[in-house]
């Protein structure tokens, strides 16, 4: 048999180039730790690779996982208001939930997926985490070209504005409990707060099986000293204010509990206690959050209107913000809202209408 060649090279010989350029690009590159933490590659992956793919998957009417803006699953509240995944009238009739857990705990569990091997140390990567998170800790930046979302605060997916957008809050320590119906009424005899959880909500935790659980040689508390107890506090410390967790590892005495600064305090008073479930009114009634939900939905759309302006862009080439300027020709400065709820824009026509009378 002849052999095919292509300008006088084998074709296997591109077949095996390419095979081992796919392997590589799949096996080291597409993995969380090189995504997430080397910005560049970051960048990288979502220029070439997010936005072009991911916009021939965007959907509302099949949820394909994959979106422009991220994974859906990746997705904050308003974000997903903003976006118009989810309009204001569905998220107002409809039971949405997430689980929080242990901001501590959490860390390590964020080191064990993100860390680059077992050579990384505990401190060395709260130490790399804590700046790479530099923009989110100075500026507010959440949108995935700055902030891999893993980074971002728990309050972050759950809260706009101080205000908690999501229905009902439940924490991962307690899920133990929600195993089997006996242990849920074990938990509501213990911990009153659960009894306010929608049927539909406990049920669907009820039996939930554990299927992600990495196996490790030592308790989470066992990774923290002093120095990383400190840095995932100055991290996440309004999760701690939010979701009610202590600043203190009861397992670990010898460390002393971080304590907010006056800013950080200032700043968590807008903030108001998680709620089991925030739809429910004082009479034990459903009550509407359809106005904070249009609020939240049209100051989303007003930042990417602000951010896809040309005086934005304008001003990121005079000021050469090479960040801006790349996100700008990449295309995450594009508009792109899915679908207006037709409900919603009756409703703010009957607005306009009875305004105009």
């Amino acid at each position: 048999a002849i052999p095919y060649t292509l300008f006088g090279i084998n074709v296997s010989v591109y077949v095996g180039g390419l095979s081992m350029f796919i392997s590589f690009f799949t096996t080291i590159i597409c993995t969380a730790p090189v995504i997430g933490r080397i910005t560049p590659v970051h960048r990288w992956y979502l220029w070439f690779v997010h936005y072009p793919l991911f916009r021939l998957c965007e959907a509302i009417d099949w949820c394909t996982g994959t979106n422009k803006h991220g994974y859906i699953m990746h997705l904050t509240a308003p974000k997903l208001l903003g976006y118009g995944y989810v309009t204001p009238h569905q998220m107002d009739n409809m039971c949405s939930l997430a689980i929080v857990r242990n901001p501590y705990s959490r860390m390590v569990s964020i080191y064990g997926y993100n860390r680059f091997g077992k050579g990384e140390t505990f401190k060395m990567f709260v130490r790399r985490w804590k700046k790479l998170m530099t923009p989110y800790l100075l500026r507010g930046e959440k949108e995935e070209w700055y902030t891999p979302c893993h980074l971002l605060p728990m309050f972050e997916f759950t809260h706009s504005n101080g205000k908690q957008l999501v229905q009902s809050v439940v924490k991962q320590e307690e899920l133990k409990f929600l195993k089997t119906k006996e242990g849920g009424d074990k938990l509501r005899q213990e911990d009153s707060t659960v009894t306010n959880l929608p049927p539909l909500v406990r049920d669907a935790l009820l039996g939930m099986p554990h299927t992600n659980r990495r196996a490790t040689s030592k308790k989470w508390f066992d990774y923290y000293d002093q120095e990383t107890m400190d840095l995932a506090y100055q991290m996440y410390h309004t999760d701690f204010q939010v979701f009610g967790y202590d600043a203190a590892i009861p397992q670990r005495p010898d460390l002393v509990p971080p304590t907010m600064d006056r800013r950080n305090i200032l700043g968590a008073t807008k903030f108001h206690h998680f709620s089991r479930n925030s739809c429910m009114g004082p009479d034990n009634l459903r009550i509407s959050n359809a106005d904070l939900f249009r609020s939240v939905t049209k100051e989303e759309r007003c930042k990417m209107i602000l951010r896809s302006s040309t005086t934005a862009l304008r001003s990121s080439i005079v000021t050469l913000d090479k960040a801006e300027i790349l996100a700008s020709v990449a295309g995450i400065r594009h508009i792109s809202i899915l679908k207006e709820d037709s409900t919603e824009m009756d409703a703010s026509s009957a607005r306009e209408n009875k305004k105009d009378d």
